[in-house]
Protein backbone atom coordinates (compact mmCIF):
# COMPACT_ATOMS: atom_id res chain seq x y z
CA UNK A 1 0.00 0.00 0.00
CA UNK A 2 0.96 3.61 -0.70
CA UNK A 3 0.42 6.92 -0.96
CA UNK A 4 0.28 8.42 -4.98
CA UNK A 5 0.23 12.02 -6.00
CA UNK A 6 -1.76 13.10 -9.58
CA UNK A 7 0.89 14.67 -11.48
CA UNK A 8 -1.66 17.03 -13.53
CA UNK A 9 -4.80 17.00 -11.17
CA UNK A 10 -2.83 16.56 -7.86
CA UNK A 11 -5.47 14.66 -6.44
CA UNK A 12 -4.02 12.88 -3.55
CA UNK A 13 -4.94 9.38 -2.18
CA UNK A 14 -3.90 7.29 0.73
CA UNK A 15 -3.39 3.80 1.44
CA UNK A 16 -3.68 2.83 -2.17
CA UNK A 17 -2.85 -0.85 -4.08
CA UNK A 18 0.44 0.96 -5.98
CA UNK A 19 0.16 -1.24 -8.79
CA UNK A 20 -3.25 0.15 -10.17
CA UNK A 21 -1.11 3.46 -10.58
CA UNK A 22 1.00 4.22 -13.24
CA UNK A 23 4.23 6.19 -12.53
CA UNK A 24 3.76 7.68 -15.58
CA UNK A 25 0.73 9.50 -14.29
CA UNK A 26 1.16 9.41 -10.48
CA UNK A 27 3.85 9.85 -8.11
CA UNK A 28 4.26 7.10 -5.25
CA UNK A 29 4.72 7.96 -1.75
CA UNK A 30 5.36 12.09 -2.51
CA UNK A 31 7.14 13.94 -0.04
CA UNK A 32 4.72 16.74 0.79
CA UNK A 33 6.41 18.27 3.17
CA UNK A 34 7.40 21.31 1.33
CA UNK A 35 3.77 21.63 0.38
CA UNK A 36 2.54 21.26 4.04
CA UNK A 37 -0.78 22.79 5.11
CA UNK A 38 -0.92 24.78 1.42
CA UNK A 39 -3.95 23.92 -1.15
CA UNK A 40 -2.81 22.11 -3.84
CA UNK A 41 -3.43 24.67 -6.57
CA UNK A 42 -0.24 26.70 -4.99
CA UNK A 43 1.95 23.37 -5.83
CA UNK A 44 4.14 22.40 -8.35
CA UNK A 45 5.44 19.20 -9.71
CA UNK A 46 8.82 18.68 -11.38
CA UNK A 47 9.96 15.05 -12.17
CA UNK A 48 8.70 13.83 -8.37
CA UNK A 49 9.41 16.22 -6.50
CA UNK A 50 6.62 18.69 -5.17
CA UNK A 51 6.91 21.67 -4.36
CA UNK A 52 5.28 25.53 -3.18
CA UNK A 53 5.08 28.02 -6.06
CA UNK A 54 6.33 31.46 -5.08
CA UNK A 55 4.23 34.41 -3.53
CA UNK A 56 4.34 35.95 -7.22
CA UNK A 57 3.06 32.53 -9.34
CA UNK A 58 0.51 32.02 -6.19
CA UNK A 59 -0.81 35.88 -6.53
CA UNK A 60 -1.00 34.66 -10.74
CA UNK A 61 -3.04 31.95 -9.61
CA UNK A 62 -5.35 33.46 -7.46
CA UNK A 63 -5.93 36.38 -10.23
CA UNK A 64 -6.51 33.88 -13.12
CA UNK A 65 -9.09 32.05 -10.41
CA UNK A 66 -10.62 35.25 -9.62
CA UNK A 67 -11.19 36.18 -13.26
CA UNK A 68 -12.91 32.58 -14.42
CA UNK A 69 -15.34 33.01 -11.26
CA UNK A 70 -16.55 36.32 -12.50
CA UNK A 71 -16.62 35.18 -15.92
CA UNK A 72 -18.52 31.87 -15.17
CA UNK A 73 -20.89 34.41 -12.69
CA UNK A 74 -21.61 37.27 -15.81
CA UNK A 75 -22.27 34.10 -18.03
CA UNK A 76 -24.87 33.06 -15.87
CA UNK A 77 -27.10 35.51 -17.28
CA UNK A 78 -27.10 33.62 -20.96
CA UNK A 79 -28.24 30.30 -19.11
CA UNK A 80 -30.62 31.68 -16.73
CA UNK A 81 -34.89 30.91 -17.71
CA UNK A 82 -36.91 33.31 -19.48
CA UNK A 83 -38.42 34.73 -16.31
CA UNK A 84 -35.52 35.72 -14.71
CA UNK A 85 -33.92 36.49 -17.85
CA UNK A 86 -37.24 39.23 -18.51
CA UNK A 87 -36.39 40.47 -14.66
CA UNK A 88 -32.78 41.50 -15.85
CA UNK A 89 -33.81 42.86 -19.11
CA UNK A 90 -36.33 44.85 -17.37
CA UNK A 91 -33.82 46.05 -14.48
CA UNK A 92 -31.19 47.14 -16.98
CA UNK A 93 -33.73 49.27 -18.51
CA UNK A 94 -35.65 51.23 -15.66
CA UNK A 95 -31.21 50.97 -14.28
CA UNK A 96 -31.46 53.51 -17.77
CA UNK A 97 -34.10 55.21 -17.40
CA UNK A 98 -32.61 56.71 -13.87
CA UNK A 99 -29.03 57.03 -15.87
CA UNK A 100 -30.75 59.12 -18.90
CA UNK A 101 -31.55 63.10 -18.40
CA UNK A 102 -34.46 62.88 -16.63
CA UNK A 103 -35.86 66.00 -18.30
CA UNK A 104 -36.78 63.43 -21.16
CA UNK A 105 -39.13 62.10 -19.14
CA UNK A 106 -43.20 62.58 -18.60
CA UNK A 107 -44.09 63.53 -14.90
CA UNK A 108 -46.00 60.30 -15.77
CA UNK A 109 -42.81 58.21 -16.08
CA UNK A 110 -41.08 59.40 -12.74
CA UNK A 111 -43.95 58.04 -10.66
CA UNK A 112 -42.98 55.05 -8.81
CA UNK A 113 -43.56 51.68 -10.16
CA UNK A 114 -46.60 49.87 -9.28
CA UNK A 115 -47.14 45.97 -9.11
CA UNK A 116 -48.87 46.37 -12.28
CA UNK A 117 -46.96 48.13 -13.89
CA UNK A 118 -43.94 45.77 -12.82
CA UNK A 119 -46.05 42.57 -14.10
CA UNK A 120 -46.97 44.18 -17.52
CA UNK A 121 -43.48 45.05 -17.78
CA UNK A 122 -42.86 41.09 -17.28
CA UNK A 123 -44.97 40.07 -19.50
CA UNK A 124 -43.67 41.83 -22.36
CA UNK A 125 -40.35 41.03 -21.85
CA UNK A 126 -41.12 37.77 -21.92
CA UNK A 127 -42.99 37.75 -25.21
CA UNK A 128 -39.83 39.64 -26.59
CA UNK A 129 -37.37 36.91 -25.80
Amino acid sequence: MADVLHRVTKEYRRSVNTPDFSVVDWIINPDLTAVAGQPSKYWTITGDVVSLLDQAAQNAVDAAQLDADRDAAANTVDGIESYDRALVKMLIKEINILRADIDQYTPESRAPRTVAQFKTQIRNELDGT
